[in-house]
């Protein structure tokens, strides 16, 4: 039976908690909230990833009694209240849910705060703005046809956006990634990069020529470039439809980087250039210093190995063994099989050339590893990182599923060769990565099963420096749940304060940051008007039903000339 925690996907929903500190002190020098985002899981069961997404807000400071307040709230977006009347006009197909009004912006996957303001992202749909105090719905970012979509829609057409935006703090913008690989009658395939100044129009510039690849899920600014990479997401056909999957991921990442320099001198809507480079391993997210000197970047690359966001444990899948998952992990994804590799890359930005790689891992403490946090909130840790606090679940041998092993058995960037894998679980933990030195120097093992996620670094009040602050972590156990604060300049020694609440139990939820609270009202009028959006999307109903029927007719003819070729 498997190791890890087999309390996932058992939430308890929206609430309000008052957490008592059963160890330890909490600290009184950091304010603000940590905010979590993520899937609104409320038993297993389906993708992870496929449910509308919940807000969690975690007060810093503890109240005049000394508790940790939390919050939990949904994401109530226009559409979500539309499910919430109208729940028989909705289906789940794989990671997704459609409807005839499109394809639902769950709003679950990245939360980044922008000028007393906080957005959320969501790769398939566009970011969406929430209020940092109430936690209620705001806006939209941009109106629908700012954007190019994947699939049509009548409110919400399918918008791939890369979930994590790149901060641009000296602008006060934001950029985005906005793509469209799937040929629809006349429509213009490409990738776009748009930036928004928090106010206005979405402006878009394309990129000529980038060829294909399976989803982009990150960018990232320096002061002089932007950095994007690919994310494998290997959706084939019949994995959608519930089959197996019969190719591994790209075992590359494709990184492309694009100069502010062309953006500023080409008219939105225009066309820039990029340079494109490859690198030995997938990615999952990046971390990137904002100083660029002598046009050199730096950037750190999550590496995820044999990770697969398309295999999960459920009812048709067994393990490597043979056997059966539990049902309580069922929609847990496959995370990676590897000691947890973090690479660093210098690269030319004007020629794409690159000058240097440093890999940090630890085969013997730190497996699985899920997401990471930093400092981003002092002059000298935007513009140079030194340091990632990162949380793995670890790795549990009974959780390899037979397909992770039949696709990624012969993966040849292995640190421990695959047939010499661990045969006894290996926990779960939080570690300090120095990007300087390029190792893992600070680890905190957890006991069986227990693991922390995700980590937000806090800074204290009046942070001076990269380590001056703290490390907070949901960590996932039988119930109840906890949460764990740490100095983040020595993890090693545990938290330095735990608390925790009889009922206390959210689900396994994903990205999370840190902001501090906001002094007055909203610093902004913006917002998208959705009865606007809805009338024109009225207005334009013949067209939206012309383009299913081309949509469909492509996807009917396309087998034909199959069927006549073979």
């Amino acid at each position: 039976m498997a190791t890890i925690t087999h309390n996932l996907f058992w939430g308890a929903g929206e609430g309000d908690f008052r957490l008592n500190v059963t160890k330890g002190c909490w600290p009184t020098d950091a304010d603000g909230a940590v905010f979590i985002v993520g899937p609104d899981k409320r038993r297993p069961g389906g993708h992870w990833f496929n449910e509308h997404g919940m807000i969690c807000k975690i007060h810093c400071a503890p109240d005049s009694g000394g508790r940790v307040r939390v919050q939990f709230r949904l994401v109530e977006t226009p559409v979500k209240k539309l499910r919430d009347r109208l729940p028989w006009l909705f289906r789940k197909v794989f990671v997704m849910e459609a409807s005839p009004f499109g394809v639902t912006n769950l709003a679950n996957t990245n939360v980044q705060p922008m000028n007393d303001r906080l957005f959320l992202g969501y790769d398939v749909g566009r970011p969406v703005e929430i209020d940092p105090e109430t936690l209620d719905y705001v806006t939209a970012v941009g109106d629908n046809t700012e954007w190019v979509h994947s699939l049509p829609g009548l409110i919400e057409p399918m918008t791939s956006v890369a979930a994590h935006p790149a901060p641009a703090y000296d602008e006060n913008a934001l950029y985005f990634v906005n793509y469209l690989q799937i040929p629809l009658p006349g429509i213009e395939t490409g990738t776009w990069v748009a930036r928004w100044a928090l106010d206005g129009p979405v402006e878009r510039w394309k990129l000529d020529g980038i060829g294909k690849f399976d989803s982009i899920h990150d960018i990232k600014a320096t002061k002089d470039y932007l950095v994007i990479t690919d994310l494998p997401f290997a959706t084939e056909p019949a994995v959608v439809m519930g089959g197996p999957r019969k190719r591994p991921n790209q075992d590359f990442t494709r990184l492309w980087i694009v100069s502010k320099k062309d953006l500023k001198q080409t008219p939105a809507g225009g066309s820039v250039p990029f340079r494109e480079l490859k690198i030995p391993m997938s990615t999952g997210h990046i971390a990137i210093d904002y100083d660029n000197p002598g046009g050199e970047i730096t950037v750190y690359l999550q590496h995820i190995g044999t990770a697969d966001l398309a295999i999960t444990c459920n009812p048709n899948e067994r393990n490597r063994d043979g056997e059966m998952f539990d049902p309580n992990h069922d929609g847990l994804i496959a995370l990676d099989s590897q000691p947890s590799v973090v690479g660093r890359y210098r690269i030319a930005a004007a020629t794409g050339e690159l000058k240097e790689t440093k890999l940090a891992y630890d085969r013997d403490q730190f497996w699985g590893g899920i997401l990471w946090t930093q400092n981003v909130y002092t002059d000298s840790s935007q513009r140079k990182a030194r340091n990632l606090f990162y949380g793995s679940m670890g790795f549990d041998p009974e959780l390899m599923a037979e397909t992770t092993w039949r696709l990624y058995k012969d993966y040849q960037h292995a640190i421990v060769p695959m047939d010499r894998l661990p045969e006894k679980y290996i926990p779960g933990a939080l570690a300090r990565v120095d990007l300087e030195q390029m190792e893992y120097s600070d680890v905190y093992r957890y006991e069986d099963g227990m693991f922390p996620h995700p980590p937000t670094f806090v800074p204290r009040r009046n942070c001076q420096h990269d380590l001056d602050g703290y490390v907070v972590v949901v960590v996932h156990k039988k119930a109840p749940k906890e949460i764990h604060i740490f100095d983040a300049a020595n993890l090693v020694q545990g938290p330095v304060a735990v608390a925790s609440a009889p009922d206390f139990n959210p689900p396994f939820m994903l990205h999370s940051c840190w902001m501090a609270p906001r002094k007055g009202p909203r610093p902004s009028q913006y917002r998208v008007d959705p009865v606007k959006e809805v009338w024109g999307a009225v207005r334009d109903v013949p067209g939206r039903v012309s383009a299913f029927a081309r949509m469909a007719g492509l996807m009917v003819r396309k087998p034909k000339r199959a069927e006549r070729s073979a």
